[in-house]
Protein backbone atom coordinates (compact mmCIF):
# COMPACT_ATOMS: atom_id res chain seq x y z
CA UNK A 1 0.00 0.00 0.00
CA UNK A 2 1.28 3.10 -0.68
CA UNK A 3 1.67 5.93 1.53
CA UNK A 4 -0.70 8.33 0.33
CA UNK A 5 -3.52 5.38 0.32
CA UNK A 6 -2.01 4.92 3.89
CA UNK A 7 -2.77 8.56 5.22
CA UNK A 8 -6.28 8.74 3.61
CA UNK A 9 -7.69 5.35 5.48
CA UNK A 10 -5.95 6.74 8.85
CA UNK A 11 -7.94 9.82 8.67
CA UNK A 12 -10.73 7.90 8.11
CA UNK A 13 -10.71 5.42 11.35
CA UNK A 14 -10.09 9.01 13.25
CA UNK A 15 -13.29 10.49 11.94
CA UNK A 16 -14.96 7.50 12.61
CA UNK A 17 -13.95 7.11 16.00
CA UNK A 18 -14.79 10.80 17.04
CA UNK A 19 -18.26 10.41 16.09
CA UNK A 20 -18.69 6.94 17.70
CA UNK A 21 -17.65 9.04 20.87
CA UNK A 22 -19.44 12.08 20.58
CA UNK A 23 -22.86 10.92 21.23
CA UNK A 24 -21.00 9.49 24.72
CA UNK A 25 -19.74 12.99 25.62
CA UNK A 26 -22.54 15.41 25.00
CA UNK A 27 -24.35 12.50 26.84
CA UNK A 28 -22.30 12.96 29.88
CA UNK A 29 -22.45 16.86 29.26
CA UNK A 30 -26.07 16.72 29.52
CA UNK A 31 -26.25 14.82 32.78
CA UNK A 32 -23.93 17.38 34.43
CA UNK A 33 -25.84 20.51 33.28
CA UNK A 34 -28.98 19.24 33.84
CA UNK A 35 -29.62 17.11 37.14
CA UNK A 36 -32.74 15.14 37.64
CA UNK A 37 -35.50 16.56 39.66
CA UNK A 38 -35.11 16.03 43.58
CA UNK A 39 -36.49 12.32 45.46
CA UNK A 40 -40.20 13.61 47.14
CA UNK A 41 -39.95 12.52 50.81
CA UNK A 42 -43.07 12.75 53.24
CA UNK A 43 -42.87 11.93 56.97
CA UNK A 44 -46.89 10.96 58.63
CA UNK A 45 -44.96 11.62 62.14
CA UNK A 46 -42.25 13.42 63.20
CA UNK A 47 -41.39 13.81 66.98
CA UNK A 48 -38.55 14.85 69.31
CA UNK A 49 -37.14 16.45 72.05
CA UNK A 50 -35.54 20.22 72.79
CA UNK A 51 -33.02 20.05 75.22
CA UNK A 52 -30.80 23.10 76.70
CA UNK A 53 -26.81 22.74 75.40
CA UNK A 54 -25.39 24.29 78.89
CA UNK A 55 -28.01 22.18 81.22
CA UNK A 56 -29.34 19.56 79.34
CA UNK A 57 -32.70 20.65 80.66
CA UNK A 58 -35.64 20.42 78.29
CA UNK A 59 -36.64 23.84 76.87
CA UNK A 60 -40.03 25.08 76.66
CA UNK A 61 -42.36 26.92 74.46
CA UNK A 62 -39.77 26.10 71.37
CA UNK A 63 -41.10 26.80 68.38
CA UNK A 64 -40.35 24.05 66.00
CA UNK A 65 -41.56 23.56 61.93
CA UNK A 66 -41.04 21.97 58.76
CA UNK A 67 -42.07 23.99 55.88
CA UNK A 68 -45.97 25.47 56.83
CA UNK A 69 -45.82 22.44 59.48
CA UNK A 70 -45.38 24.19 62.88
CA UNK A 71 -45.90 23.21 66.49
CA UNK A 72 -44.30 23.97 70.20
CA UNK A 73 -42.44 21.83 72.81
CA UNK A 74 -44.28 20.85 75.93
CA UNK A 75 -43.19 21.30 79.47
CA UNK A 76 -41.28 18.09 79.00
CA UNK A 77 -39.70 19.84 75.88
CA UNK A 78 -40.97 17.65 73.04
CA UNK A 79 -42.90 17.85 69.89
CA UNK A 80 -44.87 16.26 67.00
CA UNK A 81 -45.03 17.43 63.51
CA UNK A 82 -47.86 15.44 61.45
CA UNK A 83 -47.91 15.26 57.32
CA UNK A 84 -44.26 16.79 57.21
CA UNK A 85 -42.68 16.88 53.72
CA UNK A 86 -39.71 17.61 51.37
CA UNK A 87 -37.55 16.93 48.77
CA UNK A 88 -34.78 14.94 49.13
CA UNK A 89 -34.55 15.53 53.29
CA UNK A 90 -36.76 17.75 55.69
CA UNK A 91 -35.67 20.79 56.65
CA UNK A 92 -36.43 20.90 60.83
CA UNK A 93 -35.89 24.51 62.22
CA UNK A 94 -36.63 25.76 65.87
CA UNK A 95 -36.72 29.55 66.84
CA UNK A 96 -37.43 30.72 70.44
CA UNK A 97 -35.85 34.35 72.29
CA UNK A 98 -33.38 33.37 74.59
CA UNK A 99 -31.77 30.40 72.51
CA UNK A 100 -29.77 30.70 68.95
CA UNK A 101 -31.60 29.28 65.69
CA UNK A 102 -31.35 25.77 65.10
CA UNK A 103 -31.79 24.12 61.69
CA UNK A 104 -30.77 20.49 60.66
CA UNK A 105 -31.95 18.10 57.75
CA UNK A 106 -33.38 14.71 58.26
CA UNK A 107 -33.17 12.24 54.92
CA UNK A 108 -35.44 9.52 54.28
CA UNK A 109 -33.79 6.90 56.63
CA UNK A 110 -32.75 9.07 59.34
CA UNK A 111 -34.97 8.25 62.70
CA UNK A 112 -37.84 10.37 62.91
CA UNK A 113 -37.46 10.83 66.92
CA UNK A 114 -34.82 13.48 67.18
CA UNK A 115 -33.00 14.88 70.10
CA UNK A 116 -31.97 18.78 69.51
CA UNK A 117 -29.49 20.32 71.45
CA UNK A 118 -30.21 24.09 71.50
CA UNK A 119 -27.12 26.74 72.56
CA UNK A 120 -28.77 29.56 75.20
CA UNK A 121 -28.14 33.21 74.86
CA UNK A 122 -26.99 35.63 77.50
CA UNK A 123 -30.15 36.30 80.13
CA UNK A 124 -31.55 38.72 82.14
CA UNK A 125 -32.05 38.23 86.22
CA UNK A 126 -34.56 40.41 87.83
CA UNK A 127 -33.96 40.50 91.15
CA UNK A 128 -37.85 41.40 92.78
CA UNK A 129 -38.84 42.49 96.18
CA UNK A 130 -40.04 39.61 97.75
CA UNK A 131 -36.88 37.81 97.37
CA UNK A 132 -37.43 36.15 93.64
CA UNK A 133 -34.91 35.89 91.12
CA UNK A 134 -36.66 35.24 87.55
CA UNK A 135 -34.14 35.59 84.79
CA UNK A 136 -35.59 36.19 81.51
CA UNK A 137 -35.24 36.05 77.90
CA UNK A 138 -32.85 39.52 76.31
CA UNK A 139 -34.82 38.94 73.36
CA UNK A 140 -37.64 39.70 75.30
CA UNK A 141 -37.27 42.19 77.37
CA UNK A 142 -39.43 45.26 77.01
CA UNK A 143 -41.23 47.64 79.53
CA UNK A 144 -44.79 48.37 79.22
CA UNK A 145 -48.69 48.41 80.23
CA UNK A 146 -52.16 48.08 79.63
CA UNK A 147 -54.24 50.87 78.22
CA UNK A 148 -57.50 50.64 79.00
CA UNK A 149 -59.75 48.94 75.71
CA UNK A 150 -56.63 49.61 74.07
CA UNK A 151 -54.47 46.19 74.43
CA UNK A 152 -50.92 46.08 75.65
CA UNK A 153 -48.46 49.00 74.94
CA UNK A 154 -44.85 48.26 74.59
CA UNK A 155 -41.68 48.77 73.29
CA UNK A 156 -37.85 47.46 73.19
CA UNK A 157 -37.35 51.05 73.38
CA UNK A 158 -37.84 52.90 76.78
CA UNK A 159 -38.73 56.61 76.69
CA UNK A 160 -36.95 58.15 80.04
CA UNK A 161 -35.80 61.74 80.94
CA UNK A 162 -33.30 63.01 83.19
CA UNK A 163 -34.07 65.31 86.19
CA UNK A 164 -32.61 68.49 84.17
CA UNK A 165 -35.68 67.43 81.66
CA UNK A 166 -33.08 66.11 79.26
CA UNK A 167 -35.36 63.50 77.18
CA UNK A 168 -33.94 60.23 76.11
CA UNK A 169 -34.92 56.74 74.39
CA UNK A 170 -33.46 53.73 75.62
CA UNK A 171 -33.23 50.40 73.86
CA UNK A 172 -33.12 46.93 75.60
CA UNK A 173 -29.76 46.62 74.42
CA UNK A 174 -28.01 49.78 75.99
CA UNK A 175 -28.55 48.79 79.49
CA UNK A 176 -26.02 47.26 82.07
CA UNK A 177 -27.73 47.44 85.52
CA UNK A 178 -31.33 48.98 86.52
CA UNK A 179 -31.72 49.79 90.27
CA UNK A 180 -35.54 49.93 92.35
CA UNK A 181 -38.02 49.77 92.86
CA UNK A 182 -39.52 52.74 91.36
CA UNK A 183 -40.14 55.21 93.45
CA UNK A 184 -42.84 58.08 92.60
CA UNK A 185 -41.37 61.60 93.22
CA UNK A 186 -43.09 64.83 92.67
CA UNK A 187 -43.35 67.61 90.11
CA UNK A 188 -40.07 68.71 88.38
CA UNK A 189 -38.77 69.07 84.50
CA UNK A 190 -39.86 66.04 83.96
CA UNK A 191 -42.86 66.21 84.68
CA UNK A 192 -44.80 69.17 85.77
CA UNK A 193 -48.04 67.58 87.07
CA UNK A 194 -45.57 65.00 89.33
CA UNK A 195 -45.88 61.15 90.00
CA UNK A 196 -43.39 59.55 87.69
CA UNK A 197 -41.34 56.74 88.70
CA UNK A 198 -37.82 57.32 88.79
CA UNK A 199 -34.81 54.47 89.07
CA UNK A 200 -31.22 54.53 88.82
CA UNK A 201 -30.23 53.26 85.80
CA UNK A 202 -26.85 52.12 84.51
CA UNK A 203 -26.07 52.21 80.80
CA UNK A 204 -23.10 49.94 79.29
CA UNK A 205 -21.36 53.24 78.46
CA UNK A 206 -20.93 53.75 81.95
CA UNK A 207 -23.22 56.26 82.80
CA UNK A 208 -25.27 56.51 85.75
CA UNK A 209 -28.54 58.55 86.84
CA UNK A 210 -32.02 58.43 87.94
CA UNK A 211 -34.13 58.31 84.99
CA UNK A 212 -38.17 58.73 85.15
CA UNK A 213 -40.21 56.66 83.02
CA UNK A 214 -42.44 59.30 81.03
CA UNK A 215 -45.05 57.00 80.73
CA UNK A 216 -45.73 57.09 84.06
CA UNK A 217 -46.44 61.48 84.20
CA UNK A 218 -49.85 62.37 85.68
CA UNK A 219 -49.65 58.61 87.38
CA UNK A 220 -52.08 57.63 84.22
CA UNK A 221 -50.07 54.23 83.72
CA UNK A 222 -48.12 51.88 85.73
CA UNK A 223 -45.04 50.73 84.23
CA UNK A 224 -44.07 47.10 83.59
CA UNK A 225 -41.35 44.80 82.77
CA UNK A 226 -42.51 42.24 80.43
CA UNK A 227 -40.71 39.56 79.59
CA UNK A 228 -40.52 35.78 79.00
CA UNK A 229 -39.54 33.70 81.97
CA UNK A 230 -36.47 31.89 80.35
CA UNK A 231 -36.88 28.41 82.27
CA UNK A 232 -40.76 28.47 82.14
CA UNK A 233 -40.94 29.78 78.38
CA UNK A 234 -44.00 31.98 79.82
CA UNK A 235 -44.33 35.81 79.75
CA UNK A 236 -44.59 37.75 82.91
CA UNK A 237 -44.82 41.03 83.54
CA UNK A 238 -43.80 42.26 87.04
CA UNK A 239 -44.67 45.93 88.17
CA UNK A 240 -41.56 48.13 88.39
CA UNK A 241 -42.31 48.93 91.64
CA UNK A 242 -41.57 45.69 92.73
CA UNK A 243 -38.20 45.11 91.58
CA UNK A 244 -35.29 45.60 93.28
CA UNK A 245 -32.46 45.05 90.92
CA UNK A 246 -31.96 44.29 87.27
CA UNK A 247 -29.06 42.78 85.88
CA UNK A 248 -27.89 42.70 82.17
CA UNK A 249 -25.57 40.41 80.88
Amino acid sequence: MNPAMLRRLSVTALVAAVIVAAPSYAAKRRAVSHPGPGVPISVPTLTGVVLDASTGQPVRAMTVYVGTRITATNAQGRFELKNTSGVDALILQTDRSGYLPFSTRVGANDPKDITIRVTPTPAVSVHRTDGQIVTVDLESFKFGYPVPFSGYRDSEYEDFCKADGTKLSVHRTQFKRIAGPAALVGSGPCCPAGNAARMTVTLRTGETSDLFFTDTCEGRYNVDLGARDHLTGEFVHIPITEITEIVFP
